[in-house]
């Protein structure tokens, strides 16, 4: 019986290509993939729009003929899943099915190949290969599609590795397709990585892009901006059965709080006690970083971006060896069984041991879960270097081992301790707050639950709801706006009650100066008019008191009807300058530094009565920090990030403890004590004037806080606010 051999059409490389990716950015995505096989610590990404040409040139490996032939010049070849790990650095190996170069035919109409194999070949030094993909697929049949290439003996053009040419390009890459890229390739790696120094071998991976790195930065600008507004991360390490576990507790970009654990793998509930812990999980690390969906952003990042970012990246990923393992991350994979509980309504962990779970019996536990549409999390393994814990023929996930069990009881015991260790945070302010637990904080947290849940909800659900929440909140504002007017002239009026103490004190020293000088005058009554010397000193003195009583009362200057009333935008520096001119005699020699001050900065729009009242109680709180410092100096200074405009005081007094630095703002808490002999002598306060500082910064639109001073100073205190942009 006659036979036959099958025949492929050459237009199969055009659908192979189009049906592996659906967009540019995925097929530049693939030639990183092939990098990062090929053993590269380097691949850069080259645009040249001009010349409609992208180069990718990598430092890997290279090619030998037997690899180009028998390996590139193959479609389908099952070569990388045969082989498992890269052949010098061990890297667990991101392709199996030996297609995704054809990926590079949707990009350009023509390839050059340049390839420099990195084990040298007696007969060749480098080779150069030519592809015309039209050509190839007017072929008609794949076999007889021809490829042209040159095998060169002379000098070579790089040190080793391979540099891909496409020109003609068939996309015009645009802003938001770089943006895209950006993200795109941003999800290789881990998004929180370690210094480069730190990393293993193996894992020294960059990728660089030449002609459109502008667009890059800004992404990765506004990405860096989003990475640090969480409100808690979870960092943990797991080795050899023991796990070690940070939650911290962050606020405006500062972690202000931190409980940390330590607990065998063994000990938690549901474990198999312990026995054969060697054919478990050896070594893991993991970082969970949770966010609020709700509400002002800090940090400059509008709430609509973060939904966007949240979109996209939320979830818990995992990474082989510094690669994204592309299953997991999606937060419709509940790999970690989060969701699930939630909907189920499950309140205690089934991991916890039996001695926390009593601790927290109070509290909602669990009800606290964060979903995974308010998380971004990276979880780090190495399966070249692991016994048990292995990758699947797929390359994109884990084989569903005892080491990939440990290694979800290890990270889903840290959502779970977060969940406790929120629980019970908020038991405790409920119980501080007991009486006056506000409608604002219950809206809230629907509507963190109905954000959480908005793709499952129907529309025709969701928006009613939405809008009745937004109705009710706003309502809620009204009434907040209306109480916080008052305090507009409340803040200033409580300020002078502050300062008329100020006053008192001062007034009795010059009170004394005064008794003195009498005696002086009746001395002159007594002795003959010879004490001509005696008489200049008493007209000094009168002179100096007359001089201190003036700017005693120039503490009251701002309190006038206009200053009340009346509001503008101040140049930042003139209003420093002013209230720093009627403060200065409380200064007790403290020098000002205005130097780093931007003199184009104007402040938010409030009555100079409010930034009067404002700066001096911050002032004052310095001055009385720096009594007992050889070095008594303030500095002011401005810087703006992200349309956000800082302005910060620094000085070198006592310090401010940064974790409880929040505290210092509620009502008659002070930052150090203050005995009676200081109090006798006009130093210290009451107790609130931090207290006003927040409730008219938060009037005025912005935040007030304690932050990490820059080297040289003890305290940092910085007014932030988002610059609005010009019509």
């Amino acid at each position: 019986m006659p036979e036959l051999n099958f025949t492929v059409d050459a237009k199969l490389l055009q659908e192979l290509g189009e049906r592996l990716v659906g967009k540019p950015s995925i097929a530049l995505a693939e030639l990183v993939n092939n990098a990062y096989d090929a053993d590269a610590h380097t691949v850069e990404i080259g645009f040249h729009p001009d010349e409609s040409k992208i180069i990718v040139r990598d430092d890997g490996h290279g090619m030998t003929f037997k690899d180009f032939q028998g390996f590139w010049m193959r479609v389908g070849t099952q070569h990388k899943a045969e082989k498992r790990v890269s052949p010098y650095l061990g890297r667990q190996m991101t392709g199996s099915k030996g297609v995704g170069r054809l990926a590079v035919q949707t990009l350009a109409e023509k390839l050059s190949i340049r390839t420099v194999p990195r084990d040298t070949d007696v007969e060749i030094s480098w080779i150069k290969a030519e592809v015309d993909w039209q050509e190839a697929i007017s072929a008609g049949d794949l076999t007889s599609a021809k490829v042209a290439y040159q095998i060169h003996k002379d000098a070579v053009p790089f040190q080793y590795g391979t540099e891909l040419v496409l020109s003609y390009l068939h996309h015009d890459w645009t802003g938001e397709d770089l943006k895209e890229l950006a993200r795109e390739i941003w999800w290789l790696q881990p998004p929180f990585r370690r210094p480069s120094d730190n990393l293993p071998k193996s894992e020294q991976f960059e990728i660089r892009f030449v002609g459109a790195d502008g667009y890059l930065r800004e992404f990765q600008k506004q990405l860096d901006a989003v990475l640090q507004i969480q409100t808690a991360r979870l960092i943990g390490r797991y080795r050899e059965g023991i796990a070690n576990i940070a939650i911290e507790f962050w606020s405006r970009g500062t972690p202000y709080e931190t409980h940390r654990y330590t607990y065998k793998l063994s000990d938690l509930l549901g474990s198999d006690g312990g026995n054969d812990i060697e054919a478990g999980l050896q070594e893991a690390e993991f970082e969970v970083r949770i966010y609020k969906l709700r509400g002002k952003q800090p940090m400059g990042v509008s709430l609509e971006d973060l939904k966007g970012y949240m979109d996209r990246f939320a979830g818990v990923h995992v990474y082989d060896g510094g690669f994204r393992l592309p299953y997991y991350g999606d937060p419709r994979n509940d790999w970690l069984k989060i969701e699930y509980d939630h909907s189920h309504r499950e309140f205690q962990s089934k991991l916890l041991p039996k001695e926390i779970q009593e601790k927290y019996q109070r509290t909602e536990r669990l009800r606290y879960l964060p979903t995974l549409r308010r998380v971004i999390g990276v979880v780090r393994v190495n399966t070249v270097q692991e016994d048990i814990l292995k990758i699947a023929i797929t390359r994109d996930r884990l084989i569903e081992t005892k080491a990939y069990d440990d290694l979800v009881k290890i990270v889903r015991y840290a959502f779970d301790q977060y969940a406790y260790d929120e629980a019970m945070r908020a038991h405790l302010q409920g119980q501080k707050d007991k009486q006056t637990e506000q409608a604002s904080r219950i809206i809230g947290r629907i509507e963190d639950v109905l954000e959480d849940y908005r793709k499952e909800i129907p529309s025709e659900i969701y928006q009613p709801l939405q809008k009745g929440l937004r109705e009710a909140s706003n309502a809620i504002k009204i009434e907040q706006d209306a109480a916080l007017a008052q305090l507009s002239l409340l803040g200033p009026l409580a300020t002078a009650g502050i300062s008329a103490i100020a006053i008192q004190h001062e007034l009795r020293k010059q009170f004394a100066w005064l008794e003195d000088s009498i005696r002086k005058l009746r001395l002159l009554v007594e002795q003959d008019e010879t004490l001509k010397d005696l008489t200049a000193q008493i007209a000094d003195d009168l002179e100096d008191w007359l001089e201190r009583a003036r700017s005693t009362n120039a503490l009251f200057d701002y309190m006038t009807a206009d200053t009340i009333r009346q509001r503008n935008r101040y140049n930042a520096r003139a209003v420093i300058k002013q209230v720093w001119e009627q403060t200065r005699f409380l200064a007790r020699g403290a020098t000002i530094n205005l130097e780093a001050l931007d003199p184009g900065l104007y402040l938010p729009e409030a009555s100079f009565a409010e930034w009067g009242a404002i700066l001096q109680n911050v002032f004052s709180n310095a001055f009385n920090a720096m009594l007992d410092s050889s070095q008594r100096h303030l500095r002011i200074s401005s810087k703006t990030s992200a349309q956000e405009q800082i302005l910060l005081i620094q000085d070198t007094g006592k310090g401010v403890d940064l974790k409880r630095a929040d505290d210092l703002f509620e009502p008659f808490v002070r930052a150090m004590d203050t005995n009676a002999e200081r109090m006798r002598l006009g130093y210290g306060g009451t107790g609130l004037g931090l207290t006003i500082v927040r409730l008219l910064t938060e009037r005025i639109g912005c935040r007030a806080s304690f932050v990490t001073p820059e080297p040289g100073f003890r305290t940092a205190f910085a007014l932030e606010w988002k610059e609005k942009k010009a019509r």
